[in-house]
């Protein structure tokens, strides 16, 4: 159920948000109780709401700013003195433009323009979706509770909303606003697609695999949501119906260099290494520069035997300074690779020996 906006709040001016309270700790009491915390909680990364460079990632407990510090600091801003908006229209689209560049406090400048020209629900989300980027996440809500207020029915405002809480780790609350959500878009593949990242992180499997099956009913060849539904199967041990999804991932997302590495970790799962040897060759000839994609495929080679190419792969991958020894160990784990013994170590008399160094004389 959602909290009742005080009067005080409906009525109030775009530009007085925030500007005197910014903290968890101001507002309505309702406010404070059903706002999402922006202290004791550790942001999950939300795909769409954070911002670029970190914006909104800060750690707990950091100083975020108030609107009027981050409206008079534009050190970082490019010079937008040749756009001079004159419709709300005008405002918020320039105002995306600001936002996209990460621009936050000039953003906010422009959005609070187009509430001022045009009080509705979909400029209340706009200006939410700004303050959400910069981490502020109580102004972010009250605005997006505005905008359900203005239009209850409209889909935007509960899919942000969503966003906010599933951010700051209130899944219960995401869940029930993507639910409102999609009632009011149900074709709209990526609403459920959220809500079954949600459902996943919850808890929930078998209600997030029926969303992610319902993406790809509604988009049957986009790539991502074949994807995004083989990973969940993979979590949930399901690898036939898995390698399936994956193949169809690569199938409509040919040039993804990443939807064949996993389709070739669920081809080794299931005991077929040459087809796992050819999906993965097919990552490096489009990642070739990817030096854990050349380890992941050395090892496959030395697995099946083909030590002369697994040994070109471990020099071309230790050849490359980028080596990312993470993603590597997580393909690693994610094929059951790292449970064998280490398969470089078992080429080791293929390597030229080392000349020990000329004695200092």
């Amino acid at each position: 159920m959602y909290p009742e906006d005080d009067q005080e709040e409906e009525n109030a001016d775009p530009e007085s948000d925030g500007a005197t309270d910014n903290s968890p700790t101001g507002g309505s009491d309702e406010d404070r109780e059903n706002a999402p915390a922006e202290t004791g909680l550790v942001p999950l990364g939300n795909r769409v709401l954070t911002g670029g460079d970190g914006a909104g990632d800060d750690e707990p407990g950091d100083d975020e700013p108030g609107d009027d510090s981050i409206a008079r600091d534009n050190t970082l801003a490019l010079r937008v003195e040749d756009e001079k908006p004159n419709t709300p229209e005008g405002h918020a689209r320039l105002g995306d433009k600001l936002l996209g560049r990460g621009q936050q406090g000039d953003a906010l400048l422009q959005y609070r323009e187009a509430v001022k020209g045009r009080d509705d629900s979909d400029s209340r989300t706009c200006l939410g979706d700004a303050y959400a980027y910069g981490g502020q996440g109580l102004n972010a809500y009250r605005q997006y509770r505005r905008a359900i207020k203005m239009s209850p029915r409209k889909a935007e405002p509960h899919f942000s909303l969503a966003e906010l809480f599933q951010r700051y780790g209130r899944l219960q609350s995401a869940v029930s606003e993507y639910r409102k959500a999609i009632a009011y878009a149900p074709t709209n593949a990526y609403y459920r697609y959220k809500l079954g990242d949600a459902l996943a992180l919850s808890g929930d499997m078998e209600g997030a695999l029926s969303e992610l099956e319902e993406t790809t009913h509604l988009k049957p060849q986009d790539g991502f949501y074949h994807f995004w539904l083989g990973d969940l199967y993979t979590r949930a041990n399901r690898l036939d119906e898995a390698i399936r999804e994956m193949q169809q991932a690569t199938l409509f997302s040919p040039y993804d260099a990443y939807y064949n590495i996993r389709l070739g970790v669920l081809y080794q799962r299931t005991g077929q290494t040459r087809d796992a040897a050819q999906a993965v060759r097919q990552a490096v000839a489009l990642a070739p520069d990817n030096a854990a994609y050349h380890c992941i495929l050395a090892d496959l080679y030395a697995e099946i035997g083909d030590e002369g190419r697994a040994l070109a792969h471990y020099q071309q991958a230790g050849d490359m300074e980028a080596y990312d020894m993470d993603n590597l160990s997580r393909l690693r784990h994610l094929s059951g690779l790292d449970e064998l013994p280490a398969l470089e170590g078992a080429l080791d008399d293929e390597l030229p020996a080392l000349e020990p160094p000329p004695a200092e004389e």
